[in-house]
């Protein structure tokens, strides 16, 4: 069984093809040796083999290779009173239809908050889905998909969707049964619920505190000890190994949660 752990983003300096400090990481992960994983690979993005932008390699790579699942550090949907009238699949199918940014391969959060508005005026700036009030409420920083201003969740929520769409592959929970289901992670969830530290592990000095969390996965996942120092120096290489435990929970049925159907989604914690 192969997954990856995808730590992603909606701005659009992360997809250059040169970056100083790569943001966007994808995550190999394995299983061996009754089910143990093993992290077999830990590359930027600007890594990924083919042609053209960053954006469109990992579109390929998601359309194209074999996996079970792939955890994706990014909103697959917005509140429910915001979607569509045709559910998840007419959100997909509009997200996809709006224009690319001038600047990126993907629509930008106005235009996602646009239809959103469109379709229900917000009641509040920051809306929430259930999935992520259930991690508010336990202390978690959550971004809001609707809210298109500072640390705004909408332009990862417009990237991610438009991504879903293109690449053609099924996503979970809509679609529990792989090979190749999209899931919805949360790194700061999974650590929060492994109680693990959950903030304040990204800084230049929390290298500490990642070093703590890379000690723990070390009893849950097979890791190299150059994997380690990319994780122990770049919070987001970590993010992407964190995320592959959310596309294992799917694929090994190992889920700390049950979806609960809705067009909101959900997000996949690891037990």
């Amino acid at each position: 069984m192969r997954v990856l752990g995808i730590d992603f983003s909606g701005g659009s300096a992360p997809w250059r093809s040169r970056v100083s400090r790569p943001t966007v990481w994808i995550a190999t992960v394995d299983s061996v040796n009754n089910d143990r994983l093993a992290l077999e690979g830990l590359v930027p993005v600007q890594a990924l083999a083919g042609t053209g932008t960053s954006f469109a390699r990992l579109t390929a790579l998601l359309s194209g290779a074999e996996f079970a699942a792939a955890g994706i550090d990014a909103p697959f949907s917005i509140p429910s009173p915001h979607i569509p009238m045709g559910g998840y699949p007419e959100l997909l199918r509009a997200v996809q239809a709006l224009p690319n940014g001038h600047d990126r391969d993907f629509p930008i959060g106005a235009d996602l908050l646009s239809l959103a508005e469109d379709i229900c005026q917000k009641a509040k700036a920051k809306p929430l889905r259930a999935c992520e009030a259930r991690w508010v409420a336990r202390g978690v920083n959550t971004r809001s998909t609707l809210w298109n201003g500072p640390r705004g969740g909408a332009p990862f929520a417009a990237a991610c969707i438009a991504l879903i769409a293109r690449s053609g592959r099924p996503a979970w929970p809509w679609i529990k049964d792989g090979p190749g289901v999209l899931v919805e992670a949360f790194p700061a969830a999974q650590l929060n619920w492994w109680r693990l530290p959950f903030q304040g592990y990204s800084g230049a000095n929390a290298g500490g505190v990642r070093e703590q969390i890379v000690g723990a996965l070390r009893e849950k996942i097979v890791l190299s000890p150059e994997h380690e120092q990319l994780m122990r120096s770049s919070p987001d290489a970590l993010d992407a190994v964190l995320c592959a435990f959310a596309a294992a929970a799917v694929a090994n049925g190992r889920l700390a949660f049950t979806p609960t159907g809705s067009d909101e989604g959900e997000i996949a914690i690891h037990e």
